[in-house]
């Protein structure tokens, strides 16, 4: 039946509710290394370090944790809604609850098939599913009649009617002796931790060969119905039948099977674009008017270099254990939210594209750009089914459809809980524009620059020891940009953004001084010459911190006026006469006091900055 996976590294209780503590408190992609050092943290660093990578297979194992590359166990990793729900439900000693979780894990994860790490099992045995049908079957089992099980069933391909007849009469004679073959399927990680979490449980009125691991009584008597309906895929059937992405609901507290592509389903997915000049808030309003508590959030930026197996996915060589090399389909980041947000119908999920013309957008996307076409109504007659929000129309890509929903030939659509949105900033006229077509099938949203919602405390900080506010700066000036239009390419887009800078910009460092009073090149001169004293270089190094600091406005804000805003004609703004290159206008911001470091600019603009009423 071909190579099964399962963990192998650690059930123990503590590390693994260490490992969901780790990425819930995190609540986002982590470094493995990060990630390395709090477990070591808590659970003690005596052991190898790939020990502590290794920790994790367990929560990824059930759905838990996810890893950024399923084929670099090194990637990063996250938790997952389920994962979310499994710690909370720990951490309030919640055993119902953490039932739940697991019973829905039996249900719809795909044990052994990228989901910790390890190489996609050729297996369609899932030992959790298996180990609970056996039970309910034989009443009891052990982990050695489960590793006798499993050697049948995978090594020797059996059927599981023939398998569970054998291991009957094995069972009456005595304690069953494994073969080294079968003995490697003894130590079954995953079964030992459904009993600690207390899913399963041990029967200790009768241990004749071994523990009698049962389904714990509560979860038979709340979920027998579920459990019985656990899908054994290739046991006692004429062929293959291929994995489905099946959950179930309850309608009048009977359990019914679901085809997830039929599921009730949060709808209104949608495709957004916010477009503005840098620094308009396009980023702040994704996080605040977009992204609500419990969304599912994939954030990635696009640049010169993306393509679309970045973005989609593409087939790699990988190396099995016998050094044997086989090519498969390794997803990206689109297919792998895509088919996140299919298996969960009642969350929803956001991908975030950032700086999307700094790509060749249509290019990325490819076939998909097709699924961007989205359902706007449902119909009298002839209607597809699907709700308001999914592709009005499916694409056929046979490797998006394995990975989504374990059917090659499945159509693709974006399911209705899955919205895309995207930020550009207009100033960008270098990079690559989004066509007519591309651009129709979004819904544009211009992020107007202006003061109304910012933090006061960035809209009346001072720029240095200016006096002058950043509002009244950026105010002023994008009141000359606009006015100037006529000489200005694409004006409105050359505005500062109410973002373009951080509060942390706007700080002034007295210890820097004044430069101009010769302190700063004098200590220069001696560190040149190697007479300075160690006094002398304290202070230096003083002055030096200072102006990293104190230059961070003029090396962010002035460079971008002089070299881009006002590139073609500076004599708008400055004094074009007096200062000649970007570095004598540093040069005097960083070395005059007050308002005279604005003195590159023009007189009427000091004077708007000093008199804005005017």
């Amino acid at each position: 039946m071909g190579k099964i996976v399962m963990p192998k590294n650690s059930a123990l209780l503590n590390e693994i509710e260490s490992v969901l503590q780790i990425y819930y408190e995190a609540d986002d992609w982590l470094p493995n290394d990060e990630y390395k050092a709090k477990l070591k943290s808590m659970i003690g660093d005596d052991q190898y370090s790939s020990s502590y990578t290794k920790k994790a297979q367990i929560t990824s194992y059930f759905g838990f944790t996810i890893w950024e590359d399923i084929n670099n166990p090194q990637s990063r990793r996250r938790i997952t809604p389920s994962g979310r729900k499994m710690y909370e439900a720990i951490k309030a000693e919640n055993t119902a609850a953490v039932q739940e979780v697991l019973m829905n894990a039996l249900e719809t994860v795909k044990f052994g098939r990228d989901n910790y790490g390890c190489p996609e099992s050729s297996s369609d045995v899932e030992p959790p599913s298996l180990y609970v049908r056996a039970i309910l079957d034989m009443g009891y089992l052990t982990y050695r009649e489960f590793a006798f099980l499993l050697w049948k069933l995978e090594d020797l391909g059996a059927n599981y009617t023939d398998a569970l007849s054998e291991l009957k009469a094995l069972r009456s004679r005595g304690t069953i002796e494994l073969g080294e073959e079968a003995n490697k399927y003894a130590d079954c990680k995953p079964i030992m931790i459904l009993v600690r979490w207390g899913f399963l449980a041990e029967d200790t009125t009768d241990a004749s060969g071994g523990k009698h691991i049962i389904i714990a009584p509560e979860v038979l008597s709340k979920y027998e119905t579920r459990l019985r309906n656990l899908k054994i895929y290739n046991i006692d059937m004429d062929c293959d039948e291929p994995i489905t992405n099946d959950y179930l609901t309850f309608e009048e507290g009977e359990t019914v099977l679901v085809d997830l592509d039929k599921a009730v389903r949060i709808d209104n997915g949608t495709n957004v674009l916010l477009y503005g000049v840098p620094g308009s808030g396009k980023s702040w309003t994704i996080e605040h008017e977009y992204c609500k508590k419990g969304t599912n959030v994939e954030r990635l930026v696009f640049h010169p270099d993306y393509t679309y197996s970045d973005f989609i996915g593409q087939i790699l060589p990988n190396v099995a254990e016998d050094g044997q090399v086989s090519y498969k389909f390794t997803a990206g980041p689109f297919t792998n939210i895509l088919a996140d947000a299919y298996a969960h119908p009642q969350e929803e999920y956001i991908l975030i594209i950032e700086e999307i013309n700094r790509g060749n957008a249509p290019a990325i996307f490819g076939e998909v750009f097709q699924l961007l076409d989205r359902k706007t109504e449902i119909r009298d007659v002839d209607d597809d089914g699907y709700p308001i929000g999914t592709s009005e129309y499916g694409i056929t890509n046979a490797n998006i459809a394995a990975i989504v929903y374990g059917d090659a030939k499945h159509k693709v659509r974006i399911p209705s809980n899955l919205s895309i949105i995207g930020t550009m900033n207009t100033s960008d006229q270098n990079v690559f524009t989004l066509d007519t077509a591309f651009q129709r099938r979004w819904e544009m949203r211009l992020i107007e620059n202006n003061f109304e919602h910012v933090d006061k405390r960035l809209a009346d900080a001072k720029i240095l020891d200016t006096g002058i506010t950043w509002e009244v700066f950026c105010t002023q000036i994008n009141k000359i940009i606009v006015g100037n239009n006529a000489r200005m390419t694409s004006a409105e887009d050359k505005r500062l953004g109410a973002y373009f800078v951080h509060l942390r910009d706007l700080t002034y460092n007295p210890s820097m001084g004044n430069l101009s009073d010769g302190e700063y090149d004098a200590l220069r001169t001696k560190e040149q010459n190697k007479t300075i004293t160690d006094a002398e270089k304290d202070r230096l190094a003083e002055i030096r911190a200072a102006m990293k600091q104190n230059r961070k406005f003029p090396e962010k804000v002035i460079k971008y006026l002089w070299d881009d805003a006002f590139k073609f004609n500076r004599e708008i703004v400055f004094e074009t006469t007096t200062y000649q290159s970007l570095e004598q206008v540093i040069r005097t911001f960083m070395y005059a006091e007050k308002l005279d470091r604005l003195a590159m600019f023009k007189d009427n603009v000091r004077n708007a900055f000093t008199n804005p009423e005017e």
